[in-house]
């Protein structure tokens, strides 16, 4: 069997929704792109493992010790962001506050794969952050955040299959252009 080259974590599930709005919840918006995500992974011949499969509880520390285990290239987080103002909106990537260089160029590949197939979405950069994800795993890791629940336009843009889709499929040419 060959290595695992992408962890693909769909944040958040089971009791743990993350943030909610208009009857949508981020664990499951963050599952649904993770299954559009595996489709298209498949169509490429990239080998991956997702952190959770269905709508369930998995702890920080469990997501980090499997992907730790499984040493893929790649650890993909997939969120939603919220905040207190409705007017709140953009897409962002977040590595560790110490990122490797590696890191570093998997955040960049998401960065220009997002600003050109989503070029009417505020970007809101790449982010140096402290989240157990990205801090705990051993290889080079990311956090996207797909956009903002809490603004009802962005909230319309989540809701649309066809959105997530596009989404995966921007993802994948990230991970693609990285694993090269």
């Amino acid at each position: 069997m060959s290595q695992i080259q992408v962890v693909i974590d769909p944040g958040h599930g089971g009791a743990d929704n993350g943030a909610s709005y208009g009857y949508i919840n981020e664990d499951d918006t963050n599952l649904e792109i993770a299954y559009y995500l595996e489709y298209e992974l498949k169509e490429a011949g990239v080998s991956y493992i997702m952190t959770r499969e269905k709508d369930e509880y998995i702890s920080l520390e469990q997501r980090s010790t499997l992907a730790n285990i499984k040493m893929p290239k790649l650890f993909v987080s997939i969120h939603c962001d919220a905040f207190h103002k409705q007017t709140a909106s953009g897409m962002s990537v977040h590595v560790y506050q110490h990122p490797s260089w590696n890191a570093l160029r998997a955040a960049d590949c998401f960065q220009k794969q997002l600003t050109v197939h989503f070029p009417t979405h505020r970007w809101r950069g790449i982010r140096r952050s402290d989240f157990h994800v990205l801090r705990e795993t051993h290889m080079p890791a990311v956090l996207i955040e797909c956009e903002f629940l809490s603004n009802p336009e962005t909230l319309k843009f989540l809701r649309k299959p066809e959105n997530k889709r596009r989404m995966a499929q921007c993802f994948k040419r990230s991970i693609v252009n990285y694993l090269r």
